[in-house]
C-alpha cells in the first residue's frame, strides 16, 4: 500500500486546524434571551400548534425543512440509480426462516403502524411529526420484509404504487408550499387557518406537512431497503 507524502499529510492537518479555526471564531453561541422565547412563543400563538419546534420547522423555517425534504428525496433517488446500474451480484445465501420473527412481526406490526400515524397527525400537539413518524413506519415494514420477505411485501404494497407514491408526496409538499401564491399570499404561508390550539385540526397547514412528510419519509425508507436487497439479495 503506498503511503501518503508527508507535505500532503501536514496540508491535511494546516487546512482541517485552519477550517475547525473558523467555525470556532467566526460563529458565536449565546443563550437564548427572552426576545429570542417570546418571538418563538408568538409564532406557536400565530401557527395555532402547541409544539413550538413544530410549528418554527413548519413554519417560520419551513424554507429550510422543504430543503432537508429535498435532500432525502435526492438520497432516495441516488440509491436507485446507483444500485440499478451496478446491477445484481452473485446471490448471498439468505437467512432461514424464523418462526419467532414471523410471529413478533404479526403482533407488532400494527402496533408500530399506529403509533406511527399517531406521532405523525399529533406532531403539531405533542413530540413527533413527519420525520419521526415515518421513521417508525418504515421499521415496521422493515420488521415485515425479515419476517415474509422483501418480494412479498412488495408484492403485497404493490411497486408501481410505491414508486408513484415517492414522488406524488415529495410533489404534493411543494404544491403545498407554493399553493399559497394562487392564493394571494405570500409564499411558504399558511392555507388553512390556525384553529383552537389543543385540538387535532388546528396548526395551520403544519397537519398537511406532516402527513405529506411522514409518507414521504415511510415510502422513501422502503424504496432504499428494497433497492438495497435488490441488489444483494432477500434479507
Amino acid at each position: 500500500m503506498r503511503r501518503a507524502p508527508v507535505f500532503t499529510i501536514l496540508a491535511a492537518i494546516v487546512l482541517v486546524a485552519g477550517f475547525c479555526a473558523v467555525v470556532l471564531t467566526g460563529f458565536g453561541f449565546r443563550e437564548p434571551s427572552a426576545g429570542d422565547i417570546d418571538a418563538w412563543a408568538d409564532v406557536a400563538r400565530r401557527t395555532g400548534a402547541i409544539n413550538v419546534v413544530s410549528s418554527i420547522y413548519l413554519n417560520a423555517r419551513l424554507f429550510d425543512t422543504l430543503l432537508e425534504v429535498l435532500v432525502f428525496a435526492v438520497a432516495v433517488l441516488g440509491v436507485h440509480f446507483y444500485l440499478t446500474a451496478r446491477g445484481r451480484p452473485e446471490p448471498v445465501e439468505s437467512i432461514p426462516e424464523s418462526n419467532v420473527v414471523r410471529i413478533a412481526a404479526d403482533i407488532l406490526l400494527p402496533p408500530i403502524l399506529l403509533i406511527s400515524i399517531y406521532v405523525v397527525l399529533h406532531g403539531h400537539l405533542s413530540p413527533g411529526g413527519g420525520f419521526s413518524g415515518g421513521v417508525i413506519a418504515g421499521t415496521g415494514l422493515l420488521l415485515a420484509a425479515i419476517a415474509l420477505g422483501t418480494d412479498t411485501v412488495t408484492a403485497r404494497l404493490g411497486p408501481r404504487l410505491l414508486d408513484r407514491a415517492e414522488w406524488g408526496t415529495l410533489l404534493g409538499i411543494l404544491f403545498l408550499a407554493f399553493a399559497p401564491i394562487f392564493a394571494g399570499r405570500p409564499l411558504l404561508s399558511d392555507l388553512l387557518p390556525a384553529g383552537t390550539p389543543g385540538r387535532l385540526a388546528s396548526g395551520g397547514s403544519i397537519l398537511l406537512y406532516n402527513a405529506l412528510i411522514g409518507a414521504k419519509v415511510f415510502v422513501g425508507s422502503w424504496v432504499i431497503v428494497r433497492h438495497f436487497v435488490d441488489h444483494r439479495g432477500e434479507i
